[in-house]
């Protein structure tokens, strides 16, 4: 067994380098589906036999980075932090003037 330089390196190189530009060239915007693309597209193009071990080796190198990006979605994301707000609607400005002074109790 030996290590092919092209593919069982350079493809994870490919997949880091994709995470960094995404995340920093282009502000993170296409981030998320750089990282869903590059594993399905590597486990597609190796289950097709296209580009052979290196792209295979690209679906196994982003599969955490997907991955990670799934479990953030699902969870809820931590890109931006959840506030919770009280939202009260009493005292609310009086549409019918018959109505002023009604108070509502439960």
């Amino acid at each position: 067994m030996s290590i092919k330089i092209v593919s069982d390196l350079g493809a994870p190189l490919a997949v880091v380098a994709a995470d960094l530009v995404t995340e920093s060239v282009a502000e993170g915007k296409w981030n998320e589906w750089a990282g869903y693309i590059l594993a399905a597209g590597g486990y597609l193009g190796g289950f097709m036999n296209w580009g052979g071990d290196f792209t295979k080796n690209i679906g196994i190198a982003s599969l955490p980075w997907a991955a990670k990006n799934i479990y953030e979605r699902i969870r809820g994301g931590t890109s931006a932090p959840v506030t919770l707000r009280r939202v009260t609607r009493y005292p609310a400005p009086v549409v019918h003037k018959e109505f002023d002074n009604v108070r509502l109790t439960g």
